[in-house]
């Protein structure tokens, strides 16, 4: 078991240091690096550490990551990484796999390799890091290697040591893998002989004890600090402060704090180092530095404006008037100029006429995305770039809108599609609406003149026939408009057209409205919950949410007791489609069965496929004269021959697939609604995606004619478009 860190093996000074004012400004990384971190979507991501050096900002997607597969990481990306790495790189290149060398790109954009931003042109990469990277990561499930790479780009030892310890080797995963033994050799090979004197011989003798734990530490202090190798051992530090506290300090402590007081000095950070000194001094240690106060050798430091706090502080009079009180500096900056490093030796060191990441205040980034961006008086002036607009008119998103693609913002700001798809910066045909105020629509069917719409609403269910041509909508139960009022009684769930009525299943059963509108009949009511339903105008099939089984009624007589055909009674509700001769019926588990419409000759025709239960929309099973097809909520469309040969992915990656439909002969398309607003269509031979309509948030439902697709939102909306 490793013992614990330094940081919890220290004495009351260094409890003193983290809780003395201004320790909340600590520098826990190098201002402006770049660290890979995990999205919640799964995917690798970048977070940039923040200009004063006290936090990693929020994790979003990592940029300039290649995209490009394996051959353009083995190309682009391998050989630019440090030695140390190049094993990991290699061997996820030599995976052929696209999508893992795309993760493993990003992941190295993310820490500022391969085309991510400035590159760290030396961030450590120690045993635990590299080993990590290269021994362990490529053998995790994709998930958790995503998360490994993560970690091994961060470079931090402790964090990737924990990480082999905890995540992966405490899964079974990576049991050979043992880095932490070399981390003293590598303290002392690579990261001692970069630091200034003081520091260098205490990090050499502390890797000369050979304590993992120990070098672990340290090694990920001085990486987190930016200090080791990066920097050479005559850089001078960036704040005299830490000039001080290194110089006079840190060597006359015993070894524990020693090795804090270096990490604190080498950080950089005037915060940090003032907070170590202030606590030091409170413990009786280092109080003969020259640093001000007793013994400080310069006089009053408390309200000397060149010696502020300790001997040497100046408080930078740049565009400011400086003053000191209680050891602290405080400046009046000029107007129109800010303090924005809050580092009161060089002033109020922003202009913000002109500064165009500091543009009127400081943090207020002009946003060159898409755009070159300048700050003149004090305000953002944004120079899209060809074919981008400005049209939220927010300086800090830049050119957000693509003008040749974005349908509501097509060819120019404002220029809304409605519904159609923009191409070009030119409108496609929109959408034209037939019926509104039909909430909630939950099946749709269509014959030669007329779309028909059932679903439910607040004060009861809808079943309307809306005309093709005028739009007019009457209920299929009186012939006249819908009120106010529901259009039927209960809530309705599925539909089938014959030329012996309207089959509507919901909650009062099944029902059959005639041809002309009339009162419907209760075909069946023995059956809770029916949902799912196909007709041939003698008889009628359906499934229920709450029973299991399929079951067959026929169709014109009323009060019947519907008779369970498959024997299959555990298997509740499910989408149905039909043929002359034949039913196909999806189960819970991810079967699709064919089976002879008495329920004989039952097949398997597919197995372990993923299927969505709803009581909106059933119809999520569709065939023609040759084919099944359907969606799933992972966002596939599937097609599968009837004889359950040549199962074919027609598309991935759709949003919340919600309802297909396909045109019945030979040739022609797929089509389907997705939750999130498209409307959709690929060939069913294969081929190319095409979008038809967009911004169509939250339809539900979709049916085909020869010349149109119709679709239904839940708020009610009935629509179409040209095929």
């Amino acid at each position: 078991m490793r013992r614990p860190s330094l940081s919890w093996c220290l004495v009351a000074v260094w409890a003193l240091a983290y809780s003395a004012p201004g320790c909340g400004e600590d520098r826990l990384c190098a201002p402006g690096a770049l660290s890979a971190c995990f999205l919640p979507d799964g995917a690798l991501g970048a977070q940039q550490c923040n200009e004063d050096g006290t936090a990693f900002g929020a994790c979003s997607s990592a940029p300039g990551g290649l995209g490009s597969g394996c051959g353009h990481l083995s190309e682009a990306c391998c050989p630019s990484l440090p030695a140390e790495l190049g094993a990991s790189c290699d061997a996820v290149a030599a995976q052929a796999n696209d999508a893992a060398c795309d993760d493993y790109a990003d992941g190295a954009s993310a820490a500022g390799f391969c085309g991510g931003g400035a590159a760290p042109g030396g961030v450590p990469y120690g045993p635990s890091c590299a080993g990590l990277l290269n021994d362990c990561c490529a053998s995790l499930p994709e998930r958790l290697a995503s998360t490994c790479r993560a970690t091994g780009f961060r470079g931090n030892e402790e964090l990737c040591l924990g990480f082999l310890e905890r995540d992966a080797q405490a899964s079974g995963f990576c049991d050979g893998a043992d880095h932490a033994a070399e981390s003293c050799s590598y303290l002392a090979e690579q990261c001692c002989p970069s630091l200034p004197a003081g520091p260098r011989e205490r990090c050499e003798g502390l890797a000369a004890e050979a304590d993992t734990d120990l070098c672990l530490d340290y090694l990920s202090g001085a990486t987190d600090a930016g200090r080791c190798p990066t920097f050479g051992g005559d850089e001078p530090l960036s704040a005299a402060a830490c000039d001080a506290l290194l110089e006079t300090c840190c060597g006359t402590l015993e070894p524990t704090l020693a090795y804090e007081c270096d990490l604190s000095a080498l950080s950089g950070s005037r915060a940090r180092c003032e907070a170590f000194e202030g606590a030091a001094h409170a413990a009786g240690l280092c109080l003969d530095d020259g640093g001000g106060g007793a013994g400080g050798g310069c006089g009053d430091t408390s309200s000397d404006v060149d010696n502020c706090g300790f001997c040497g502080n100046v408080c930078g009079d740049q565009h400011a008037v400086p003053s000191c009180a209680a050891g602290l500096c405080s400046l009046a900056c000029d107007l129109g100029h800010g303090d924005c490093d809050r580092e009161p030796e060089n002033g109020c060191e922003i202009d913000f006429e002109t500064d165009a990441r500091n543009c009127g205040r400081c943090g207020n980034a002009c946003s060159d995305r898409n755009a070159s961006a300048a700050c003149e008086e004090g305000a953002c002036v944004l120079a899209c770039d060809a074919g981008f607009a400005d049209c939220d008119g927010a300086a800090s998103t830049g050119c957000e809108v693509e003008l040749r693609s974005d349908p509501f913002h097509c060819g120019a700001c404002g220029n809304d599609c409605a519904g159609g798809a923009c191409e070009g910066g030119t409108c496609g045909p929109g959408a034209q609406e037939l019926a509104s105020g039909l909430a909630v629509p939950s099946a749709l069917a269509v014959d030669a003149g007329a779309v028909y719409v059932v679903g439910f609403r607040p004060a009861g269910g809808i079943a309307v026939r809306v005309d093709k041509t005028s739009g007019a909508t009457t209920c299929l139960a009186t012939g006249a408009p819908p009120d106010d009022s529901a259009c039927g009684s209960g809530r309705f769930e599925g539909i089938a057209l014959t030329g012996a009525g309207v089959f509507v299943t919901g909650s009062a059963g099944v029902l059959r409205f005639p041809p002309s509108s009339a009162a419907a009949t209760v075909v069946t009511a023995s059956v809770p919950d029916p949902w799912a339903l196909v007709s041939d105008g003698a008889a009628v099939w359906f499934t229920s949410l709450s029973q299991g089984g399929l079951y067959r009624t026929d169709a014109l007589f009323a009060g019947q007791l519907a008779a369970e055909i498959t024997g299959a009674t555990g298997e509740v509700g499910g989408a149905l489609a039909a043929d002359a001769d034949y039913l196909y019926w999806t189960w819970a588990d991810g079967t699709v069965m064919k089976l002879r419409k008495d329920g004989t000759e039952q097949r398997q025709l597919a197995s372990a496929q993923d299927f969505e239960r709803t009581n909106l929309t059933p119809q999520y099973l569709a065939a023609d004269a040759t084919h099944l097809f359907w969606s799933t909520p992972n966002g596939y469309l599937f097609r599968l021959g009837k004889d359950g040969s040549g199962l074919v992915a027609l598309a991935d990656g759709q949003p919340s697939p919600a309802g297909i439909a396909v045109d019945p002969a030979d040739g022609g398309a797929l089509y389907w609604v997705n939750r999130l607003g498209t409307v959709r269509k690929v060939p069913k031979a294969g081929g190319a995606v095409s979008t038809l309509a967009v911004g169509q948030f939250g339809a539900i439902a979709i049916a085909v004619d020869e010349a149109f697709v119709y679709w239904a939102t839940q708020a009610g909306d009935l629509r179409r478009i040209a095929k």
